[in-house]
């Protein structure tokens, strides 16, 4: 769960999508700004401010993230059978969870290099209406050894926002995440889910 944690940081600190154009380079191009925007957030952080960092980090970065997407895409199947009202708690219940497991990893990464490589569109069989922008980028934290990731996006209005990110080629946040619910989801169905997602983050 470490690893996780911190690959996923990554994901949140390194980069938030702010996207007006649809070309591959003019994403990557914009991706370098923001990450740069990003940073310099982090680099504030002194010890006593940390967490009015980390909140003004995490307001910056996820309104570019899709929640609801990427909920779906971890519940699976079991989604579709999900009424309204289940569908959009369980939205908040992930996006409180990730949070809460992410967001103190962010300031471990206030001195990190962001390189981005390239970006590829590509149609999308989990965005059939949308097309898919994947973006390459290398993470390099003093210390450390660099880490590959790729950040998969799409357009919503003047805006790209990620739905998924992959490290290494191995680690997936969807599916990591889709692997930990589908016992639970096996055996106590939505509702379990929730509840579990509810303990997890102290909700009522």
């Amino acid at each position: 769960m470490k690893k996780t944690s911190i690959l996923a940081a990554l994901a949140i600190s390194a980069l938030s999508i702010n996207l007006a154009v649809a070309a591959p380079q003019d994403a990557s191009n914009q991706i370098k700004e923001n990450s740069v925007q990003m940073l310099k957030i982090l680099q504030q952080a002194n010890g006593k401010n940390d967490a009015a960092v980390r909140k003004q980090a995490e307001n910056y970065a996820l309104p570019y993230f899709d929640f609801a997407l990427m909920t779906r895409l971890s519940v699976g199947a079991p989604w579709n059978k999900a009424t309204a009202a289940q569908k959009q708690t369980l939205v908040n219940e992930f996006r409180t969870m990730l949070i809460r497991t992410y967001s103190r990893q962010m300031l471990n990464y206030k001195n990190a290099q962001v390189t981005v490589k390239n970006a590829v569109a590509k149609p999308s069989s989990l965005l059939p209406s949308k097309e898919q922008i994947d973006v390459r980028a290398t993470i390099t934290n003093p210390g450390q050894q660099p880490v590959e990731a790729v950040f998969s996006t799409y357009q919503d209005g003047n805006k790209y926002k990620v739905f998924n990110v992959v490290f290494e080629g191995a680690f997936a946040l969807v599916q990591s995440q889709k692997q930990q619910f589908k016992p639970i989801l096996d055996s106590k169905g939505i509702d379990g889910l929730i509840a579990d997602l509810k303990a997890k983050n102290g909700s009522k």
